[in-house]
């Protein structure tokens, strides 16, 4: 099992690098009280997976065209090693890239920067 492989809408990615972020996501009614306590109204948890691309060489030509591809995608089927759970898993997530930057040699397109991707979870995981 490959925790650096990620799947999106059924298209394989091997990145680089893979972190983690797990939010709880309170409702209207939390906050803190004028005596300053803090009261939580937690609805859920939302998983953030942020996918590293450094490897420049991988990405030219079509596998560069898959990777735009991805970042156009307003929600996707995302399928990762999850950490926490100990196994792979799929979430219905959006995705938000960092500026990408192409250089072209010998009129091929190639990545000029490393880049990370980020899937964020679009409903909330019951905890």
């Amino acid at each position: 099992m490959n925790k650096y492989e990620i799947q999106v809408d059924g298209i394989t990615y091997i990145v680089d690098g893979i972190s983690y972020e797990y939010s709880q996501l309170d409702g209207d009614s939390a906050g803190r009280s004028e005596d300053g306590t803090m009261y939580r109204d937690v609805i859920g948890l939302t998983n953030k997976v942020s996918c590293d691309f450094i490897d420049k060489s991988k990405w030219k030509g079509a596998t560069l065209s898959n990777l735009l591809k991805l970042v156009e995608k307003t929600s996707c089927s995302f399928n990762y090693y999850d950490i926490k759970q100990n196994a792979r898993v799929t979430k219905n997530m959006y995705v938000v890239a960092d500026a990408i930057k192409i250089k072209l040699i010998n009129d091929e397109p190639i990545l000029e920067n490393d880049i990370q991707i980020r899937f964020i979870q679009m409903n909330v995981d019951n905890i």
